[in-house]
């Protein structure tokens, strides 16, 4: 399991983009609040090749992470993109990534 206290660490290192927005020790969901608001900004930008790597090292985080980690993956990082997310760009998310997605609408629209 990855431990929290280095996953700004190890998104610095993959997307050096991020590496500002990253550099600051946080919790999970701080962490995960930048790396969101990044991806958002790529998304608008049309930016796929960084989008790859972003939804790619979601997923990395998310089967790696502890649960902590990837509830915020769930609420704030996938949530956050949601109305982001139409079908080219949704078909950059890793299948593991799309049914965690899925299952959290359906959860949610059976309120």
């Amino acid at each position: 399991m990855l431990p929290d206290a280095k996953i700004h660490l190890l998104l610095a290192q993959q997307i050096p983009g991020l590496r500002t927005e990253a550099d600051r020790i946080g919790a999970p969901a701080k962490i995960i609040q930048a790396f969101t608001a990044y991806t958002r900004r790529m998304i608008r930008n049309e930016e796929l090749s960084e989008i790859r790597k972003c939804f790619s090292m979601a997923g990395v985080l998310y089967k790696n992470g502890s649960r902590m980690l990837r509830d915020s993956i769930e609420s704030v990082f996938l949530y956050g993109l949601s109305p982001l997310l139409n079908t080219p760009v949704k078909s950059l998310l890793p299948v593991s990534l799309q049914n965690v997605r899925r299952q959290f609408i359906l959860n949610n629209t059976q309120c």
